[in-house]
């Protein structure tokens, strides 16, 4: 496994090819390359459930009170985004490889999040005071670590409760964006496998969703 770190980016990317806004100084940019010859195909999606599953565990030991997790990548604290998560599988040379991608907001100044186009929030405002942003990545791995060897172990079926403790999801309506239209749906569950249990609000069908965005339904 290696771990790429940077202190800011000039092409940051997040899902759906939007921008990711990555100023110097304040945030934490990086990318971790697992291995992926070994586990099975179908575990990984659910690295990114891992990740912001740990993350949601740093927050709670800094002493962060409003700590949820949006289905399935984004840390929300008191109604704003603070990190994100973007997992790619390439294949090198044949290989199976996972590419995780983190940015996560730690210290950044109100102006470099003027314009995001939906609240934000930092670690340290939440927290109080301000965080070290080497401290926070050498924390975070090693919480992400532990969350990966028992997602690697014992699935995420042994996280579920957990990462549903965190869960900002269940109950509430949406619009559910992916490959096909989309459509507006009220989730019901995050299941043990890590998918989505949802029922279309035009049809009433119950349906199992492995992939997509949750937007915020307007209606």
């Amino acid at each position: 496994m290696v771990t790429v770190v940077a202190q800011s980016q000039t092409r940051g990317r997040g899902r759906f090819e939007r921008v990711w806004v990555s100023p110097p100084k304040g945030g934490l940019y990086l990318t971790v390359r697992m291995p992926w010859d070994t586990r099975p195909l179908a575990q990984a999606p659910l690295v990114s459930l891992g990740c912001a599953l740990a993350l949601a565990r740093l927050c709670r030991e800094l002493g962060i009170g409003s700590v949820s997790l949006k289905w399935p990548n984004d840390l929300i604290l008191s109604g704003g985004k603070a990190a994100g998560i973007l997992a790619e599988m390439i294949h090198p040379q044949g290989v199976p490889v996972l590419l995780v991608g983190v940015g996560i907001d730690v210290d950044l100044p109100g102006s470099s999040l003027e314009g995001v186009g939906q609240p934000t929030t930092t670690l340290s405002r939440q927290a109080g005071r301000t965080l070290d942003c080497e401290c926070i990545l050498e924390r975070f791995l090693q919480l992400w670590s532990e969350v990966d060897r028992a997602l690697e172990s014992d699935g995420f079926a042994c996280l579920v409760e957990e990462f549903r403790s965190f869960s900002d999801v269940e109950g509430r309506t949406f619009r559910l964006a992916g490959t096909g239209p989309t459509r507006r749906i009220r989730v019901r569950s995050v299941q043990d496998d890590g998918s989505l249990e949802v029922e279309s609000l035009s049809s009433g069908e119950v349906i199992t969703v492995y992939g997509g965005e949750l937007l915020p339904d307007a209606t």
